[in-house]
């Protein structure tokens, strides 16, 4: 295991000075391709997999998850059940409104609001923006952060 990570370093450190990755032997090659598969999966079939698993089992796929799933299902269709398929995301369904109701507009019954945006978030857009300009400065940042905190621990303490 330690050479492989030797291996790996080196070949980071070519792609860096070369722009290429350095010779990778063959058996390394097979292996990763008898380990790991890739896909891609276009808009389309993005979006004809939310409305397939909304249909099928009534849950709301945002864009990233209805990626991952599809290619899931394609490596089973492939590979069949003797391997396991694991599909992780960490994106909700409501960062993604458009690509939401786009997909499930003709949904019988759906409703964006009730079925996917969290009650924190319904009235989201009736709140006061306030927005602070900052230079591209990690410092101003920095100072900006620390100023909000304070004052909000300043609010809280009062």
């Amino acid at each position: 295991m330690k050479q492989a990570g030797k291996d790996v370093l080196e070949w980071y450190q070519s792609l860096k000075t070369t722009g290429a990755f350095g010779p990778v032997p063959q058996d390394f090659l097979e292996d990763g391709r008898r380990s790991f598969e890739s896909e891609r999966v276009s808009d389309p079939q993005t979006l004809e997999t939310m409305q397939s698993y909304y249909a099928s089992v009534g849950y709301v796929l945002d864009p990233h998850s209805a990626v991952g799933v599809a290619a899931a299902d394609r490596s089973i269709g492939r590979v069949g059940k003797q391997a396991y398929h694991i599909s992780l995301s960490t994106a909700h369904p409501a960062k993604f409104t458009a690509a939401v109701e786009l997909a499930l507009k003709n949904e019988k019954g759906f409703n964006f609001k009730e079925k996917v945006l969290p009650a924190e978030f319904a009235d989201l857009l009736q709140k006061e923006e306030r927005v602070t300009l900052v230079k591209n400065s990690w410092q101003q940042v920095r100072d900006l952060v620390k100023q909000e905190v304070e004052e909000e621990l300043r609010a809280t303490h009062s």
